[in-house]
């Protein structure tokens, strides 16, 4: 079985604990710190938010300060971050003035269990069935990832144990706006030992 995660227009900027793209994250903002990217010491932008489980948000960071300079489709090397949150005392975090820190379009995602454990197959299943555009799928929420250059798993920096697959995104239902994964996909992966964290990767 996939859970799709299906594009849901939602243009207001409003404090959620829900999975959403773009626009500004949710957090508490007394112990929330923007992060910024290792290589360049820019602030990163904020890509999203996905509701991994009733007790934990997941806040993704993706440097865009030099697009393809920073390494920002690695998982170890900085220009990436994802911070988990306690879904709890949430506010609607301002971004920093300086750098690319927001995405102009915010949207959510609907929720749809497919039948077919494959996620493309699922994908193209879902786009025919509702005569949409396979672009309104924007990924899947646990499954199995769909690699587009083999597998690359990340490590947990505490255990040193393979991490969990969380979910799998495409860039956004809007070309001109969408999430930069070099035309791919990106991988969001949570440790069950909790004490490494979580991360993220992308290929093309």
């Amino acid at each position: 079985m996939s859970t799709l995660l299906i594009h849901q227009p939602d243009a207001e900027q409003t404090v959620t604990a829900q999975t959403v793209f773009g626009g500004r994250p949710s957090a508490a903002a007394s112990s929330f710190v923007w992060p910024q990217c290792s290589s360049c010491e820019g602030n990163m932008q904020f890509l999203g938010q996905i509701r991994s489980s009733p007790e934990e948000l997941l806040l993704l960071f993706m440097c865009q300060n030099e697009p393809g300079g920073c390494a920002e489709w690695d998982a170890d090397e900085g220009a990436n971050r994802v911070l988990a949150v306690s879904p709890d005392d949430l506010q609607l975090i301002t971004p920093p003035e300086e750098g690319e820190t927001v995405l102009a379009l915010r949207y959510g995602a609907q929720l749809v269990e497919a039948d077919l454990a494959h996620y493309d197959q699922a994908r193209m299943a879902w786009a025919a069935e509702h005569a949409a555009l396979p672009r309104e799928v924007l990924g899947q929420l646990g499954g199995q990832p769909l690699w587009l250059q083999g597998d690359a798993t990340p490590q947990c920096d505490a255990c040193e144990q393979p991490m969990q697959f969380v979910a799998q995104l495409e860039q956004g239902p809007d070309p001109d706006v969408e999430m930069n994964f070099g035309g791919g996909c990106a991988y969001v992966f949570r440790c069950a030992c909790q004490k490494g964290g979580a991360k993220m990767l992308w290929q093309c």
